[in-house]
């Protein structure tokens, strides 16, 4: 442990201690890994792999039991307009992707939505206080063993932490991102309870694995549905297109060359030799947990994307696709993130597959449910700001409900 922990008494037999930690490495990952994760986004190799990629300076916090054994591990980073867009609160809390169509039915969202968003606008430089963890996932790590009321005092110094620490950096927000509707319980009430708002600001896409075949899944379709989902399949075939599995060290300067051309389509930042050596990184604290399927003609890759394996859990992550090689003819981006693994996750025994958020409707028409990325974002002494949300938060919710409904499928085994 490092010299930042603090005794806090909570009226138990012993003190629990709080810590900060500026840097993943100095961190134990015996420690760490004796935790319960809500997801492979919280484990230690993840963390220590991707961390980088959020360009904030890392306050992870644990709290420790009186024998120094770790009850509670929450990542969090001091982010600013520098850092990546998911978590700078001035932008993802803006929601740009809102449809206009759903701000229209919600009454009074177009106003509200316009303060917020001038609201975040004028504190756009400022530093934020975020705890959520690289990939757009969050939630917090408990001990296993842990009772609710321990995880609610472990819980609350974590957050006074943060909370202390934003203080110090004279950083107006504090949030806690990503974390999925009504997977915690103990962060839903314990968070509010501290003056946080609760707002949904995406959606994970989430597809159950219930299948015993490829053909059950087609099955859960509509017939037309169906037969455009076999159209592509065959046209992805008969152009000589074959996919391949690899594990991480298929990750090369060839696949980083289609990420970037990925990147680029959505605007995003994107340098060769910053990818390569984030490549590099994931070879060397996530190894064998990532799965990579590559799409290949006569030998030259068109596409690819990555899973985390997570016990019997997938969680999608980045791909890459060459848009110069007629892509959309053969459906490349169908055939290769979803039927293609849909069909290797059968076959294996996988549960569900995670295709994380954005092209909602597009994952949504085949076969995911979108499931609600919940920030809490501390408005304890902002009651026009926490309004502003709440009507964000209804919008967002209508505008999942809508999509859900237009594509619910028909049989789901």
């Amino acid at each position: 442990m490092d010299s930042s922990g603090r005794d806090f008494d909570q009226g138990a037999p012993s003190a629990l201690t709080v810590h900060s930690y500026s840097d993943p490495a100095e961190i134990s990952r015996e420690w760490w890994e004796s935790l319960s994760h809500p997801s492979a986004y919280l484990g230690f190799d993840w963390l220590r792999a991707r961390s980088a990629t959020i360009h904030g300076k890392p306050r992870f916090i644990g709290v420790a039991g009186p024998d120094g054994e770790a009850l509670l591990g929450a990542p969090a980073f001091l982010t600013d307009s520098s850092s990546h867009p998911a978590y700078d609160p001035a932008r993802f809390l803006g929601m740009a992707d809102l449809p206009e169509e759903d701000i229209a039915a919600e009454p009074g969202a177009a106003a509200a939505l316009a303060r917020l968003r001038g609201r975040l606008e004028d504190r756009a430089s400022g530093p934020s206080v975020v705890s959520g963890s690289p990939g757009r996932m969050g939630g917090v790590s408990y001990a296993g063993a842990l009772s609710p009321e321990g995880r609610r005092d472990a819980l609350g110094l974590a957050a006074a932490e943060l909370e202390r620490q934003a203080e110090a950096a004279s950083a107006e927000l504090v949030c806690w991102v990503y974390v999925i509707e009504d997977a915690d319980g103990t962060a839903d009430t314990v968070l509010r309870e501290r003056g946080y708002t609760r707002v949904s600001v995406g959606a994970d896409c989430h597809l159950p694995i219930t299948w015993d075949s490829f053909d059950g899944y087609l099955r859960g379709f509509g017939a037309k549905r169906r037969r455009s989902i076999q159209r592509e399949v065959r046209a992805f075939t008969e152009a000589g297109v074959t996919v391949e599995r690899h594990g991480v060290e298929a990750l090369d300067r060839e696949l980083a060359g289609l990420e970037l051309q990925w990147r680029r389509k959505y605007d995003r930042k994107a340098d060769l030799e910053a990818t390569v050596s984030d490549y590099r990184e994931l070879r060397e604290h996530v190894g064998d947990a990532m799965t990579v399927f590559v799409a290949r003609r006569q030998g030259r890759a068109l596409g690819f994307v990555t899973f985390i394996e997570d016990g019997p859990v997938w969680w999608a992550r980045f791909p890459g696709f060459d848009y110069s090689a007629g892509s959309e003819d053969i459906y490349l981006y169908f055939n290769l993130v979803f039927y293609h693994p849909i069909r290797v996750a059968i076959g294996e025994g996988i549960s569900s597959i995670s295709y994380s958020m954005g092209s909602y409707e597009t994952k949504c028409s085949r076969g995911c449910s979108p499931r609600h990325l919940l920030a809490y974002v501390r408005t304890a002494d902002d009651a026009s700001l926490a309004a502003d949300l709440e009507v964000a938060d209804r919008v967002q919710h209508r505008r999942f409900d809508r999509i859900a409904r237009a594509h619910t499928h028909r049989g789901r085994g």
